[in-house]
C-alpha cells in the first residue's frame, strides 16, 4: 500500500528542463497520469513540513522518513533524489508529500487488515472517504456536496450520506446537530447526566474535529498559529452547539488564519473575491514555481505571496515582472540599472527583483521605465545628453532599445561636425544640435533634415570659392561628413 497506491507522484509537473529528468507516463486503475520519472533526474530535497515538492506539485506534510519504506522504493527503480524530492517515505510506506487526508495511520492500518494479511477494501475506503469529506467540509464545502463529490470518486465503496440528527439548544430552541433536550438538559449521544462535557461528546464528532485539526495542520501555520488553531479545536470540541462547519467558519476569523491567509483580507477590503483555502495554496505554489524558475526562491514566501494574492497579481503577470527584472536589468548592462536609479530615485532597492513585485506600480508603468532607462543608457553610451525629459519624449514616440542603438550611433557620427558648422554659420541662424538630430533621426522631422542640408550646403558654397582648390573633390570629402 502507500507509495504503491499513491496516484499524486504522477500529477503534472515537467522538470526536464530544470533538473535534466525525464517524464514517464503510467496507467493507474485505468487513469493516465504523467509526472517525474522516478529513475532518472535530480531533482532538489523538499525537507519541511509546508515547502512544495518540485516532483509531484503538492505540500510536504510530514517529515518522518522510514529507512525500509524507501529502500523498497529503491528497489522499484526509484533514485534517492526523487524520494528526498516529495519529502521520503513515510513508516505507513507514503510519500511525505501524500495529503494527510489520503493517508492511514499505523492504527487504521492495523484496523483495515485482515488476520490473513490481507486488505478489507471496504474499510480502507470508508476510512479515506471521510478524512476526504472532512477537509473539504474545512474548506468551506458543505457536508452533502462533500459526500457526493468524494463518494462518486469510490464506486461500489462509496458510503452513504446520514445528515446529522437534529436536537435542540440550551434555551429549548430546535437546531440541526443541537445535544440538548427541549428542556435545555445536555445529552450529547447519552441521556447520562454523569461526566464532563467532553466524555460526552461523541466519537464521530471527535472524528470530525481530529480531521478538520489535521486538514488545518496541512496549510502551512507557524507553530504559534497552529497552536492558536489547535486551542480552538479543542475548546469547540466540547462545545454542544458547535458542529464541523460552524467551527469551520468560526475558525476563519481567528487572528492566525487571517494571518496565514492574509491576501484574503487585503482583496476582501479591496472588493474582490475571497479565494477558498484550497485556491490561496494552488496560486502560492504557482507563485512558488515561477520565482524558482527564475532563481528567486528567496522571493517565495507566505508575506510575499499574501502582497501578491492581495494586489490580484496573476501568476503569469509575476512571470512578466520577475522576467523584466532578470532578464532586461540584472542579467545585461549594468549601465540600464544605473540609469534606472538616476531618473527614478525611489528604486533605491538594490534587490531590484523585489522591487519589480512590488504591487505599487503596474506592470505597464514598469515596463516604460526599464524602457526609458535603457533608452538613456544608450545615450549616454555615445557621449549625448540622456536628461530624463528628452529620453521619456522619445519613449512615448515609440523609440525602443534596438531603435536607440542604431540612431544614437548615427548621431554620434554626426553630431560634432554639425554643431561645428552651426557656430561657424550662426549668422544663417540654424542651430543643428543633438535636439534636432533626435527629430531627423527618430521622428523623421523634415525641417530638421533641411536644416542640416543647409549647412551642407553653406560648407560647399564656402569652399567653392577658394582659390587653388580642387572644387569638386573638396566639396564630396567635406559635405559628405554631415
Amino acid at each position: 500500500m502507500g507509495y504503491l497506491d499513491n496516484q499524486n507522484w504522477e500529477r503534472n509537473y515537467n522538470a526536464a528542463n530544470q533538473y535534466g529528468a525525464q517524464t514517464k507516463t503510467v496507467t493507474i486503475d485505468g487513469k493516465t497520469y504523467t509526472g517525474v520519472d522516478p529513475s532518472t533526474g535530480r531533482p532538489p530535497a523538499a525537507t519541511s513540513i509546508g515547502m512544495v515538492s518540485p516532483s509531484s506539485g503538492l505540500t510536504i506534510t510530514g517529515t518522518e522518513r522510514n529507512a525500509a519504506k524507501e529502500a523498497e522504493a529503491r528497489a522499484m527503480g526509484m533514485t534517492p533524489e526523487y524520494i528526498a524530492s516529495r519529502g521520503g517515505i513515510n513508516a505507513q510506506g507514503y510519500f511525505n508529500d501524500t495529503p494527510l487526508s489520503g493517508q492511514l495511520s499505523a492504527a487504521e492500518q492495523k484496523q483495515v487488515t485482515k488476520p490473513d494479511g490481507s486488505v478489507n477494501t471496504a474499510a480502507m475506503a470508508e476510512i479515506l472517504q471521510k478524512k476526504q469529506i472532512a477537509e473539504l467540509v474545512a474548506q468551506g464545502i458543505s457536508e452533502a456536496d462533500a459526500y457526493k463529490k468524494i463518494t462518486s470518486q469510490y464506486g461500489q465503496y462509496g458510503i452513504s450520506y446520514t445528515p446529522a440528527v437534529g436536537g435542540f439548544d440550551a434555551q429549548g430552541n430546535k437546531v440541526e446537530g443541537g445535544q440538548y433536550d427541549a428542556t435545555g438538559k445536555f445529552v450529547g449521544t447519552s441521556t447520562a447526566s454523569t461526566g464532563t462535557a467532553a466524555d460526552n461528546v461523541s466519537q464521530e464528532k471527535r472524528d470530525a474535529y481530529a480531521l478538520v485539526e489535521q486538514t488545518m495542520r496541512s496549510y502551512g501555520f507557524s507553530e504559534a498559529e497552529l497552536t492558536e488553531i489547535l486551542n480552538y479545536i479543542k475548546t469547540g470540541l466540547v462545545n454542544p452547539r458547535m458542529g464541523a462547519n460552524q467551527l469551520v467558519i468560526e475558525l476563519r476569523n481567528l487572528p492566525s488564519y487571517k494571518a496565514r491567509f492574509a491576501g484574503n483580507e487585503t482583496r476582501r477590503k479591496a472588493g474582490l473575491n475571497v479565494l477558498s483555502e484550497a485556491e490561496y495554496l494552488a496560486q502560492e505554489k504557482d507563485y512558488s514555481e515561477t520565482l524558482r524558475r527564475y532563481g528567486q526562491q528567496r522571493l517565495a514566501n507566505r508575506a510575499q505571496f499574501a502582497t501578491l494574492i492581495g494586489n490580484d497579481i496573476s501568476n503569469t503577470e509575476l512571470g512578466s515582472r520577475v522576467g523584466i527584472a532578470v532578464n532586461r536589468l540584472s542579467n545585461t548592462n549594468p549601465a540600464v540599472l544605473g540609469q534606472l536609479r538616476t531618473y527614478y530615485p525611489t528604486i533605491t532597492n538594490s534587490d531590484i527583483v523585489a522591487y519589480f513585485l512590488s504591487p505599487t506600480e503596474t506592470l505597464p508603468e514598469l515596463e516604460t521605465k526599464v524602457a526609458t532607462a535603457e533608452i538613456g543608457a544608450t545615450a549616454a553610451q555615445y557621449g549625448l545628453q540622456s536628461d530624463l525629459s528628452r529620453i521619456s519624449e522619445l519613449q512615448r514616440y515609440g523609440v525602443d532599445l534596438a531603435r536607440a542603438r542604431q540612431g544614437y550611433e548615427n548621431i554620434a557620427n554626426i553630431l560634432p561636425r554639425t554643431e561645428l558648422l552651426s557656430n561657424i554659420y550662426k549668422q544663417a541662424g540654424i542651430n543643428y544640435n543633438q535636439t534636432t538630430a533626435e527629430q531627423e533621426e527618430f521622428k523623421g522631422l523634415a525641417s530638421a533634415r533641411r536644416a542640416r542640408n543647409q549647412l551642407s550646403q553653406l560648407e560647399t558654397a564656402a569652399f567653392s570659392g577658394a582659390s587653388g582648390l580642387g572644387r569638386t573633390s573638396l566639396t564630396r570629402n567635406i559635405g559628405g561628413t554631415i
